[in-house]
C-alpha cells in the first residue's frame, strides 16, 4: 500500500464517521483509534467503510493500558514510510485520548490537541463553569455539583425553580430534566445516579443548575495556536414533547451580522479560559438579559449525525467538519474567514419527532418530504425493521432533514413536516397491525 501522511481519528462516531470520506477525498490515509470509553460493541456499526478495506484507511487500533503502549500500537499498524499529522476526536468520547496522543507524538504545533487543563477535565461542565467564575465580565451559570443527594439538597435550593437537573458529561440533552418542584429534582437527582446515561462518562456527578431565560445559540470554532475563527452560528429551536422537557424541533444558520454583538467575542473569551488551542470546538450559549451565558462547550466538531455539513456548505462554502482539517495546514487555516461568510441562501436543519413508537413497515412521511421544494437531504437510520421510540431527546429523533431555499419556502415546508409529525411519520407493524400514525 502507498505510504501517505496519516490522520488519526479517536472514536469517530456521528459526524466523525463522516470525517473519513473528508480526510480520504484530501488524500490522507486514515487510523481508527478505538478508546477504552466507546463501547466496543458499537464499533462495527460505526465505520462500515472498514469492513468495506476501503483504499486509506489502515485498520482500527484500540487503546492500550498506558498512552506508549496505544503509540506503538498506531505505529505497528500503519504502512512503511507513513507519518501521522494529525490526531483528532471523532466524537466527544475520544477528546481526552486524542489530546494525549497528540502530546506525545508532538503534534501541538500542527494544530492538532490541547495541554492538559490544570483545573481539570475541560469536557466536566462543572470546571467549565468554575473557571468562568473567576474570569471578569465572563456569566457564569449559577450551580451546584455533587454525587450524592445529601451533599447538593441544602445548597441547591439557592438555585430557585423551576431549576435544570443534569449529568456532569453528557450530550444530546442526554439525561437532562427541568424540575419544576424539590420532590422532582430529587427524584431526577437520584435517577441519574441509579442509570447508565447513553454517553457515559468517567465522571458520574450530577449538575442542578438555575433555569437560563433567552435565546440559546451553538457557536462552531476552530482553532489553531490560540487563534479562533468562527465556522457557523445556529439557533436552536426546542419544545417539551413525550414528556421530555428540550426535544430539538430545529437549528436556524444566523448569520454573523444577525448575532448579537457580544455572543462570538464571549464565545472566544470561554475558549481562551479554558485554555484551547487547536481543534474544533461546540460551545452552547444562551443570550439572557444579562448578556451571554455558557451552557457548555464540546472540545470536537458539532455532532447531529453530520447532517448539517451539506447545508454548511451550500451556504457558506465550508464546514465545521472541513474547516478542523484546515486547521493542520498554516496556510489553509489563515485562508479561513474570521466568520463565515455571507449565506448564499436561507437554510433550516429539522429535527424529526415521533410521537408513535412500534416496528416500522414503511416510511410514508419520508417520501414526502423528499418531494418538498426547499429538501436537499434527509438523514435518518430509520427504516422498515426499525424499532422507533417517541422522541423525547436528541438520541430518539426521528431523522434529520435539511432544507435550504427562500425563506417563505422553507416555513411552508416545516409546516408541513409538523402536519406529517401529528399525522404519523411511520406506517406500523406486530401490535400496531400495520396501520399508520400513531401506535
Amino acid at each position: 500500500m502507498e505510504a501517505l501522511p496519516v490522520v488519526v481519528l479517536v472514536d469517530p462516531v456521528s459526524a466523525g464517521a463522516l470525517l473519513v470520506d473528508i480526510v480520504l477525498s484530501r488524500g490522507f490515509g486514515v487510523l481508527v483509534l478505538w478508546s477504552k470509553e466507546h463501547a466496543e460493541s458499537l464499533h462495527a456499526e460505526s465505520l462500515p467503510m472498514i469492513r468495506k478495506g476501503r483504499k486509506g484507511v489502515y485498520k482500527a487500533v484500540k487503546e492500550q493500558v498506558s498512552i506508549p503502549e496505544t503509540v506503538k500500537a498506531i505505529k505497528g499498524a500503519l504502512s512503511p514510510g507513513s507519518a501521522i499529522i494529525v490526531c483528532i476526536p471523532g466524537s466527544e468520547f475520544g477528546v481526552n485520548l486524542a489530546d494525549l496522543i497528540s502530546i506525545w507524538l508532538g503534534l501541538l504545533a500542527n494544530g492538532s490537541g490541547n495541554r492538559p487543563f490544570p483545573a481539570g477535565d475541560r469536557r466536566n461542565k462543572h470546571v467549565q463553569g468554575s473557571v468562568l467564575k473567576g474570569i471578569a465580565g465572563c456569566r457564569a451559570i449559577r450551580e451546584v455539583c455533587g454525587c450524592a443527594w445529601e451533599e447538593v439538597r441544602d445548597s441547591c435550593r439557592e438555585l430557585g425553580l423551576p431549576m435544570v437537573v443534569k449529568p456532569v458529561q453528557s450530550g444530546g440533552t442526554d439525561g437532562v430534566k427541568l424540575c419544576h418542584s424539590m420532590k422532582a429534582v430529587e427524584e431526577h437527582f437520584r435517577h441519574l445516579q441509579a442509570t447508565q446515561r447513553k454517553l457515559a462518562s468517567s465522571d458520574h456527578a450530577i449538575l442542578l443548575q438555575e433555569f437560563l431565560v433567552g435565546q440559546e445559540y451553538a457557536v462552531d470554532h476552530v482553532s489553531r495556536d490560540g487563534v479562533h475563527k468562527t465556522v457557523m452560528t445556529w439557533v436552536y429551536e426546542k419544545q417539551p414533547a413525550n414528556g421530555g422537557d428540550f426535544v430539538y424541533l430545529a437549528m436556524r444558520p444566523v448569520e454573523t451580522k444577525e448575532c448579537p454583538s457580544d455572543l462570538i467575542p464571549y464565545t472566544r473569551s470561554v475558549l481562551d479560559a479554558l485554555d484551547i488551542q487547536n481543534g474544533a470546538t461546540h460551545a452552547e450559549v444562551m443570550m439572557t438579559a444579562d448578556g451571554p451565558c455558557l451552557i457548555e462547550v464540546n472540545v470536537r466538531i458539532m455532532g447531529a449525525n453530520g447532517s448539517y455539513i451539506s447545508l454548511a456548505r451550500l451556504l457558506t462554502g465550508t464546514s465545521h467538519a472541513d474547516a478542523v482539517l484546515d486547521c493542520m495546514d498554516q496556510k489553509r487555516f489563515d485562508a479561513l474567514p474570521d466568520v463565515p461568510k455571507p449565506f448564499q441562501d436561507s437554510g433550516r436543519m429539522v429535527f424529526l419527532i415521533s410521537y408513535s413508537s412500534g416496528i416500522v413497515a414503511s416510511t410514508p412521511a419520508y417520501e414526502v418530504m423528499k418531494k418538498m421544494d426547499s429538501f436537499l437531504e434527509l438523514h435518518t437510520s430509520i427504516s422498515p425493521g426499525s424499532a422507533v421510540e417517541v422522541t423525547v431527546d436528541a438520541f430518539t429523533c426521528a431523522g434529520m432533514l435539511a432544507l435550504a431555499g427562500s425563506e417563505d419556502q422553507i416555513w411552508a415546508d416545516i409546516v408541513e413536516v409538523r402536519r406529517l409529525e401529528k399525522e404519523g411519520l411511520f406506517c406500523f407493524t406486530e401490535t400496531n397491525r400495520f396501520q399508520c400514525g400513531r401506535a
